[in-house]
Formats: C-alpha cells, structure tokens, sequence
C-alpha cells in the first residue's frame, strides 16, 4: 500500500473508533472526571470527532468537457460578425478571407472632396494607399469569452453573441506617408504666390497706371493631412490656407514711384505731315515705354527707320545745313524734348549730338538730332536709377510733353539731391564762316535763275551744365555739354547767263543769327519753301551739299523761272528738326 493510501485510511479509522466508544459508553455512566484544582466536572470537548464525522467527498463537474471546449474553440463564436461579415464558425484565416472583398469596398468609400477657392480634388481611397485595422480585429473577435467565469456565465454570454450578434467595423484609413505625398502634390498645383504692386501704362487714357499687390494663398499641409487622415469618406473638406502678403503693397507703389520730370515743347506752327510725324512717333512708338535698371534706350530703336511704309510722312528736315523733305520730319523734336526731359530726371546720357544749325523749339545747347538712314546718328541714355522707369508721352497737335516716372531721385541720390535744373546754356564763340558765298551754275535753268540753297551764317559754341538741388538749395554743378553749330558761307544755284555774283551778303540776306526784321523768326515757312518747319532765318545751316540736289526737267524758256523740288533724302549728318 503506498503513502497515498495510508493518508486517506486514517480518518476513516478514526473516526470507526469514536464512534465504537460512544456505543460502548451508551449503557452505562460514564466516568466523570474533576479537575483536581477547582473540584469541577471536567466536560470533554468533542468538536474535532465532530468535524471529522462531517467531511464528505466532493460531487464531480458534469459540464466540465462542454466549458472547456467553449474556452478552447479555434473558431469564432457564431453571431460575430467583422466590417459586417458574418465570420461565426471560421478560423481566423478563413474570417480574414471572408473580410477582405469589404475592405476593398470601403477604400472606395473613403472619399474626401478638399476645395480651396474655385479649386477641388477628391483624395480617394482608390488612388492613395491605405491601413485599416483588420488584423487587430480579427484578435479581438477571435479571444471573445475565454475566460473560465462558470459554465452557466459562459454560456450566457455564448448565448447573447449568437441570438445578439456582435460587429467589429474596420476602419479604413489613408496611410498618413502616402498622404503626405498627395496633400504636397495639391499644395503645390494651388498656392499661389504674392504679386508685387507694380506700375503700368494705361494705353487707353495714356497715363501710368497702378496694379495693386495680390496676396498668395499657402496650403496648411500638415492640417489638411490631419483632416483627411480623420474623415471617414463622403466627406468635403475646405482646406485649411493661409494668405501671405506680397513685399510691395500698393501703398509702397505709389508712395515712392513718381513723375520725376516732365518736359514741354511746342509745335503748334509746324504744318500737318509734320505735326503727325510727332504724333505717330509720340503716341504710337514712344508713350507707354518701360526702360529697367541698367538698359540703354535708343531713339531710333524705339521710332525704327522713318520710311515710306504708310505711317512717316514728307515733312521738312535738316541735312548738311540745308532744309531738305524726307520721310519723318520733325522727330527731332521729340528727341530733343526727351533729352531734356531725362536730364533733368537724372538719366545717364550715352549718346546725343546737336544739330548742325539750331532749332527753335529748345534753347541753343539743348536739342538732340538723330538720323535712321546713311549716316546713322541716334539719341541714347542709360537709366541709372535702382528701380524702372516709364515713359509716358503726348502730343496734343499743339504741345508735346514728355514724362518720367520713377522712384523719387533722392531715392537714387542717396538724400544727396532731389532736383534737377538746366539753366540756360552760354555761348562761349562766334564761329565766322570761311570762304566766300558759294554759286554754282546750272546750265539747265532759265535765264536769270537764282536759287538760294543755304544763307551765309555765323556758327556758334554753347556750353550747358546741371545743377543739383536739394530742398531748392544748389548743392553742386557740373557741365552737361558742349554744342557747336558750324558756319556756313552760303551757296546758290544760278542760271548759266547770270553775271552778278557778290562777295558778300546782299541786305536781304541773313549775315549772322540775328533775324531780319522783315523775315519770320518763328517756323512761319518763306514763300518759297514750304512748310512751317523751317528754322528761324537766325539759325545757322550746316554745311554745304557735296553734290547738287537732282534737277528736274528744264523748264521751257516761256515757263516763270520755277524753284527745283527737293526728293525726300536717302541720309545725311541729321534727321528731321
């Protein structure tokens, strides 16, 4: 027998032997016992028999095998249903199976319209990656009532699952890095930047015209990454944007971009081609032109070559002294305005030449004369200022007025000076023509004959400088430039039989730059030439032609001695005056 045996056998033999004694006992007294101290009956204590009579054998767990196999089922309780898939009795394999068709769907679902503005994007679950939590739930579902609460606990719950049910959604998300990626990429397609305020040129109205500052809009990419990772599909988001503020405002424009100068000439006298010479040179070519930061503007660059094309007329020119017609007569008058005009508005002069006999438009010293053709001489400047400027020109039919605006000059100055003024140039010589009146004799006219091609005339030198002013007060001068008007002998054309040829100016005829009184000293054009081009008969010419001008056919001997038309040139040292 072995120690297990033993140890169950001896409470049963006890409790044999109390139980033997007390029948014994039964019959007869039983002895009483004092105790020897107080002389009390001593009563014997039979609590431990009485314990030992009650121990019984526990009753055997009849629903033992059914609670075990509830606990340890490798199957998912019936009525447990994921992402609203019925998965009671599948394994975790087959449940996962079963879901992922609904998984599939509800990435579809997962649609977000983001707008901002008049733009929008649908973030789809479709086109960016997605996570979902459908492993964990799986888990979840799979370890439902495992815990040993009782048979009848257990299966009450078992029971509610079943005849209840019991759903665990998936949530289907964007994969945040995935997102990321397609928030930066809408980002990118619609922030817009600031656009500086700027200044313009209203073409219609012909004046400068002001574009206010445009702020940009940046997308918030990390708020709308947060947004998107949040919704849950079928949703429209607005998103998040902030504006950012353009460096130049509107305000700064037009605070520090100014007229720097404006310049007027007039030209009310001359005669109709002239006049709409100045016109299509000022208001189609020149007006409205933006010169930038360093760039040289040229005159003949921006009028192009003065030609028959439609638009130049015949008008009255100087070349080599003498009044000639060619195409574009009179731009030099807008040349010579703007020279002025950019001057005083504090322009770098690359290149200017004076004419070869003065204008009466401008003072002796400030005209600046350009030719397109032959001999090609053109009016150029440089705009030395920090920031752009605008040229903005009118020609009324009357007056012509250029403008220049800009930054303020004391802006460019550096405070140094914000003015600056031309006084009236100084002549320095006298130049005296050389040689005698010059008459060249032309066999093809009539008798008695005489044309005057250019009037004996005294040249001059003129010095002009600039003055720089701050607050009104000259703060410092420098010379501007050195303009030299050259003198001429004088030169006529005469018929073959002429016998008087005098050596000096006959009375009629200007011997200096003083007018005649009874000569015009405006543009009032002579008689016998046309126009109201011509300068005052003060006005030096410019030297005499190498070659004759072209004869016209010779007039018949009964025909009045009639002047020779002079054709448009082909070029010369100078342009129209």
């Amino acid at each position: 027998m072995n120690k297990k045996h033993v140890f169950w056998l001896l409470p049963l033999v006890t409790a044999l032997l109390i139980l033997c004694l007390a029948c014994s006992g039964s019959g007869t007294d039983a002895q009483v016992d004092y105790d020897p101290s107080t002389g009390e009956k001593i009563v014997p204590d039979n609590s431990t028999e009485a314990e030992q009579i009650s121990i019984v054998t526990p009753e055997p767990d009849l629903h033992r095998e059914e609670l075990n196999a509830i606990l340890n089922r490798v199957t998912m309780l019936e009525g447990v249903r994921i992402n609203g898939v019925n998965v009671g009795g599948m394994t975790k394999e087959e449940a996962k199976t079963a879901v992922l068709p609904s998984i599939e769907e509800s990435k579809k679902n997962l649609s977000v319209k983001v707008t901002l503005g008049d733009a929008s994007e649908t973030f789809s679950g479709e086109t960016i990656a997605t996570v979902n939590d459908l492993d964990a739930l799986i888990d979840e579902a799979f370890n439902l009532v495992r815990e040993d609460n009782g048979f009848e606990a257990v299966s009450a719950e078992v029971e509610r699952i079943r005849t209840e049910g019991k759903d665990f959604p998936v949530t289907v998300a964007f994969d945040e890095d995935a997102l990321k990626t397609a928030v930066n990429a809408f980002a990118d397609a619609h922030d817009t930047k600031p656009v500086d305020a700027s200044v313009g040129y209203n073409k219609k109205d012909n004046k400068i015209d002001f574009t206010p500052d445009v702020p940009g809009l940046a997308v918030n990419r990390e708020a709308l990454v947060a947004a998107l990772l949040a919704a849950h599909g079928g949703e429209t988001l607005e998103a998040p944007a902030e504006e950012t503020a353009a460096e130049v405002s509107l305000a700064d424009v037009q605070a520090h971009y100014v007229l720097r100068k404006s310049y007027t000439t007039n030209y009310s006298k001359s005669n109709k081609n002239r006049k709409e010479n100045i016109r299509h040179g000022t208001m189609d070519l020149l007006t409205g032109t933006v010169v930038h930061p360093g760039e040289v503007f040229s005159m003949n660059k921006c009028l192009g070559t003065r030609k028959n094309d439609g638009h130049w007329k015949i008008a009255t020119a100087f070349q080599q002294g003498k009044h000639v017609k060619e195409y574009g007569g009179g731009v030099c008058q807008i040349s010579s305005t703007l020279y002025n005009c950019a001057v005083m508005a504090d322009m770098e002069i690359v290149f200017r030449q004076n004419h070869s006999m003065p204008v009466d438009y401008v003072d002796k010293g400030r005209d600046a004369t350009i030719n397109s053709i032959g001999n090609i001489i053109d009016f150029k400047f440089k705009n030395s200022s920090k920031a752009d400027i605008l040229i903005i020109a009118n020609a009324n039919g009357s007056t012509l007025t250029i403008e220049i605006w800009g930054i303020p000059i004391i802006e460019d100055s550096n405070g140094e000076y914000d003015e600056i003024r031309i006084p009236t140039p100084k002549k320095t010589k006298t130049l005296k023509p050389a040689g005698e009146v010059l008459y060249t004799v032309d066999p093809s006219k009539p008798v008695g004959y005489k044309e005057k091609v250019s009037g004996r005339r005294d040249g001059s030198v003129w010095e002009s400088v600039k003055e720089y002013y701050l607050n009104g007060v000259l703060v410092k001068k420098e010379k501007l430039a050195t303009s030299t008007y050259k003198a001429y002998a004088g030169e006529y054309i005469v018929g073959p039989d002429a016998t008087e040829a005098p050596d000096t100016p006959k009375p009629s005829e200007p011997g200096s730059d003083t007018p005649k009184p009874t000569e015009p000293g405006s543009d009032t054009p002579k008689p016998t030439e046309p126009g109201s081009d011509t300068p005052k008969p003060s006005d030096p010419p410019t030297d005499p032609p190498t070659n004759p001008p072209t004869d016209p056919p010779t007039p018949k001997p009964t025909d009045p001695p009639t002047p020779k038309p002079t054709d448009p040139p082909s070029g010369g040292d100078e342009g129209g005056e």
